[in-house]
């Protein structure tokens, strides 16, 4: 690992010069605007915070995990992103909460932004001014109901068609939030142009750069995300107009098993990493990622010394922070590692 750091910090120094499972369908939820709400609900540790990473962790497969793990993580995150809502082609909202992690989640007073996606795939909310207001109303109304801190939106547009009216949208929802609430974009690399970045960075808070996946089901073996893949796309985005504070970094807590010569690749989180797929692996230098051929089988994932070394990079360009997903996916050893690296959450 120290022999790939001044590799790594030279090419962090250029760059600063330079420049997430289907959940299940429920009935939906109608929320009703408190007044007082925002005015009651208690501040979030991330106001008290300075001068430091900030750590979104991901919550989107709740039903494989008690509400009760979430205690394990509360020192090492800043925000819990539950994927509890989906938005229909009318603009109301899906409701996918856990009534057990809500509860868990406010008795360790975790601050949540509500992670948002789109219901119909087809991004189909957007092509009316009607339909974007009432979801940007919708998302208003759920966190102020619910005292969230702000919301996270996943919606992944897959092409330009949508460019202007995913921008018109943010515009809405920034306009019905207070400013207090932080509005997190997540975009894709590569995304075709899908995103008016210089328009959208104004409205946005952050953008949640998903970093991951380079390779993935659907591609040969590879690593799930490369450090200097991860470093170039982080530059592009700079590049693009998304000041570096305003950018979290996506570090992925799992990995990929391919069968030789197929493209097809099942997740395997990081805590199902066995002593003997370990035993079997090998850091690889080009990539900064772990790799193992086990008979037919080939597995690429990202480890400890990964994670460390995408943290320094964070540091090193100065962004807003990391998002990980998933909260579950990893070992106390990972959190363990955050706390060291960032340091604990206030």
């Amino acid at each position: 690992m120290k022999a790939r750091y001044p590799i790594m910090a030279a090419l962090a120094s250029t760059l600063v010069t330079a420049g997430c499972g289907n959940s299940p369908q429920a009935a939906p939820h109608h929320a009703t605007r408190i007044a007082s709400a925002k005015n009651t609900a208690k501040p979030g540790r991330a106001a008290t915070m300075s001068g430091k990473l900030k750590v979104i962790g991901f919550w989107a497969h709740h039903k494989a995990l008690p509400a009760s793990s979430l205690g394990a993580y509360k020192h090492s995150l800043t925000y819990l992103s539950p994927l509890w809502y989906s938005v229909t082609a009318s603009g109301s909202l899906i409701s996918h909460l856990d009534p057990a992690v809500q509860a868990e989640d406010k008795k360790l007073n975790i601050p949540v932004l509500a992670l948002v996606n789109d219901g119909t795939g087809t991004q189909s909310f957007l092509m009316s001014a009607a339909t974007r207001k009432a979801a940007a109303q919708s998302i208003d109304h759920v966190i102020a109901a619910n005292h969230y801190q702000g919301v996270d939106l996943d919606f992944e547009p897959p092409h330009t068609r949508v460019k202007a009216e995913l921008t018109a949208f943010i515009t809405e929802l920034r306009d019905s939030l207070p400013h207090s609430d932080p509005i997190v974009l997540d975009v894709v690399p590569h995304s075709g142009g899908a995103y008016d970045y210089a328009a959208l960075a104004p409205e946005v808070t952050q953008f949640q750069l998903m970093t991951y996946d380079q390779h993935a089901d659907g591609t040969a073996p590879g690593p799930v995300a490369a450090l200097n893949w991860t470093m170039s796309i982080t530059s592009r985005l700079i590049r693009l107009g998304v000041p570096s504070s305003k950018i979290y970094l996506g570090i992925a807590l799992y990995g990929y098993r391919w069968t030789a010569g197929s493209t097809h690749a099942t997740t395997i989180p990081y805590n199902a990493i066995t002593p003997a797929i370990r035993a079997k692996g090998s850091w690889n230098p080009r990539y900064n990622e772990m790799s193992a051929t086990i008979g037919s089988n080939i597995y690429w994932w990202e480890n400890r010394q990964g994670i460390r070394q995408k943290i320094a990079f964070a540091k090193k360009a100065h962004l807003a922070g990391v998002a990980l997903w998933q909260v579950g996916y990893a070992t106390p050893a990972i959190y363990d590692e955050l706390v060291k690296d960032i340091g604990t959450q206030p």
